[in-house]
């Protein structure tokens, strides 16, 4: 991610994310399966905090990661 950029959503025909999140919630969002370490940061080229996070692949799932989005999009603007 570069300057402000905090997500990065991939077309459609993809449909994961990417996205730079607090530690606390890198954890929380691995744990519950929703996604992964970004591959730079696993070889420490970005910070430790960027994930991926896994395409929806149903109506809740889409939910899950709209709520996932728009929660830290409210952590970045400061809300």
């Amino acid at each position: 991610m570069i300057g402000k950029e905090f997500a990065q959503v991939h077309p459609s025909y993809d449909g994961s994310m990417h996205l730079m999140l607090p530690c606390n919630c890198v954890d929380k969002l691995i744990r519950k399966g929703y996604g992964e370490l970004h591959t730079m940061a696993l070889k420490s080229m970005i910070p430790d905090t960027a994930v991926m996070v896994f395409a929806p692949r149903n109506d809740e799932e889409i939910e899950t990661a709209l709520k996932i989005l728009l929660r830290h999009l409210n952590l970045h603007r400061g809300n």
